[in-house]
C-alpha cells in the first residue's frame, strides 16, 4: 500500500479504540497533535479576520473580493507548494514560505489600515494564500506516514475531527479579536500559530524521497496520471460542493421563515455531527479495512441531507434537531478521502497528492456556493435543498467504486514507502 507500511500477517483482530490506543502510544503522537491544532485554526481565522479587516475602511465588498482572492491564490499554487515540498528539502521550503507569508501579513494590514487603492490590497489577497506555508497539508502526509496501516483510518478521523473543530473555534476567535481586541489582532494570532506550527514541524521532517522522474506529460501531471485519484478528486469536489450548498442554503432558510436567530447554531450542530461523527469512526476497530468505507459514507451523507431537506418542511426547530445527524458523515468522508489518496498516492508524492484534494475542496466549495445560492434565489431554499441528495447519490455510488480499488490496490503487500519526512 503506498505510503504506508504494510499489515503484518496473522494480525491480532482490532477492537474499538485501539486505533486511539497505538495513536497515543506513538512518539510523534504529541508533537503531531500540537502541529495538527495549531496548523488548522488559521484556515477558519483568515477568512473572517480579513473580511473585517478589509471591511471596515473599504467596503464589504472589497472585503469579498479579497477573502475570494486569497482563497483562489492559496487554491491554484497549492500542488505546486506540495511538489516543492515532496522533490525539495521540506525545511527551506516550509521557512521561505513562512517568511513570505508574514511579510505578505504585515503589508495587507498596513496597507488595509491605511488609504490604498483597491487592485493593491487584492493583489495582496491573493498573495496571503499563495504564500501560506504548507503545513496543514502536510500534516496529513505525516498522519499517513507515521500510523500504520491499522490506525491510518482512525488517524485521518482525527485529522478530520481537528480540522471541524477548529472550523467552529477559528471564526469565534478571529471574531472576538477583531471587535473587542483590534481588527489587526485575528492576523497576530494567526502568524503567531503559523510561525509556531512551522517550528514544531521542521523539527522532525527530513529529506525528500524523490522517485525517478517520468518523461513527458506524466512529469507533469504528477499524481493525476492515476485514473482513480482523478475520479478521487471528482468525488471530493462534488462533496465539499454538496456540504457548501447546505452551509449556504441553512441561512437563507433560516432567513426565508422567520428564523434568522437559528442560523448560526444549524452551522453549529452541523459540525459538531460532524466531529462526533470523525471520532466515532475513529474508534471502530480497523481504521482502514474495518468499519464502512467511502461510498457507505457518502451514502449516509445523502441520507442526511434528504432528512434535512425533508425537515425544512416541517418547521426551523425540527431543522436544528435533525442538523447533528445530517453531519454526522462529514467529517467521516473527509477523513475516508484523504486515506484513500494517501493510499493512491504515487511513490514520494503524498504532500502533492494531498495538496489537489487541498484545492478540490476550494474550488469545489467555491462552485457549490455560487451554484446553491443561484438556486436558492431562484427556486427557494426549501426547493434547491432537495438537489443536494440528489447530487450526492450517484457520487456515493462513485465513491464506492473509487475505496473499492483502493483497497484492491493494496491488497497485496509492499515494501514501505512513507515519506522519510513524516515522523
Amino acid at each position: 500500500m503506498p505510503g504506508t507500511p504494510t499489515e503484518p500477517v496473522g494480525a491480532p483482530p482490532r477492537r474499538r479504540l485501539d486505533g486511539y490506543r497505538d495513536l497515543l502510544a506513538s512518539p510523534s503522537f504529541g508533537r503531531l497533535a500540537s502541529v495538527g491544532l495549531a496548523s488548522k485554526l488559521p484556515a477558519g481565522m483568515v477568512g473572517l479576520g480579513l473580511l473585517l479587516l478589509v471591511g471596515r475602511d473599504h467596503g464589504y465588498g472589497t472585503a469579498g473580493l479579497a477573502v475570494s482572492g486569497s482563497a483562489l491564490g492559496q487554491a491554484l499554487t497549492a500542488p505546486l507548494r506540495g511538489r516543492l515540498v515532496d522533490r525539495c528539502a521540506p525545511r527551506p521550503v516550509l521557512l521561505g514560505s513562512l517568511a513570505a507569508h508574514l511579510a505578505t501579513v504585515t503589508a495587507l494590514v498596513t496597507v488595509a489600515r491605511g488609504h490604498a487603492s483597491v487592485a493593491v490590497l487584492l493583489v495582496l489577497a491573493v498573495a496571503l494564500g499563495v504564500t501560506t506555508p504548507p503545513v496543514a497539508v502536510m500534516m496529513r502526509s505525516a498522519w499517513h506516514g507515521a500510523a500504520g496501516p491499522r490506525t491510518a483510518g482512525t488517524a485521518m478521523a482525527l485529522d478530520s475531527a481537528m480540522t471541524g473543530t477548529a472550523l467552529i473555534t477559528g471564526p469565534l476567535l478571529a471574531s472576538w479579536l477583531s471587535l473587542s481586541v483590534s481588527p489587526v489582532a485575528p492576523f497576530v494570532a494567526v502568524a503567531l500559530l503559523i510561525s509556531g506550527a512551522v517550528a514544531l514541524l521542521v523539527g522532525v521532517v527530513g529529506p525528500p524521497c524523490v522517485p525517478p522522474r517520468p518523461a513527458g506529460a506524466g512529469r507533469l501531471l504528477g499524481p493525476l496520471t492515476c485514473a482513480s485519484l482523478r475520479r478521487l478528486l471528482a468525488v471530493d469536489a462534488l462533496f465539499v460542493a454538496s456540504v457548501t450548498g447546505i452551509d449556504v442554503l441553512l441561512p437563507v432558510y433560516a432567513q426565508e421563515y422567520g428564523a434568522a436567530a437559528y442560523a448560526g447554531l444549524y452551522l453549529g450542530a452541523l459540525s459538531i455531527g460532524s466531529v462526533l461523527g470523525s471520532l466515532a469512526l475513529g474508534a471502530l476497530p480497523s481504521g482502514r479495512s474495518g468499519g464502512p468505507g467511502l461510498g457507505a459514507l457518502l451514502g449516509v451523507f445523502a441520507a442526511g441531507a434528504g432528512a434535512l431537506a425533508v425537515a425544512c418542511w416541517v418547521s426551523p426547530t425540527v431543522v436544528l434537531l435533525v442538523c447533528p445527524v445530517a453531519g454526522l458523515a462529514i467529517g467521516s468522508a473527509f477523513g475516508a478521502l484523504r486515506t484513500i489518496a494517501g493510499d493512491l498516492a504515487p511513490r514520494g508524492r503524498v504532500t502533492e497528492t494531498m495538496s489537489w484534494l487541498s484545492s478540490l475542496d476550494l474550488a469545489g466549495g467555491a462552485a457549490g456556493a455560487a451554484l446553491f445560492a443561484y438556486l436558492a434565489d431562484a427556486e427557494g431554499s426549501r426547493t434547491t435543498l432537495l438537489f443536494v441528495p440528489a447530487v450526492v447519490t450517484p457520487v456515493a455510488l462513485l465513491g464506492g467504486r473509487v475505496g473499492a480499488r483502493s483497497k484492491h490496490s493494496s491488497a497485496t503487500p509492499r515494501p514501505s514507502t512513507a515519506p522519510p519526512h513524516a515522523p
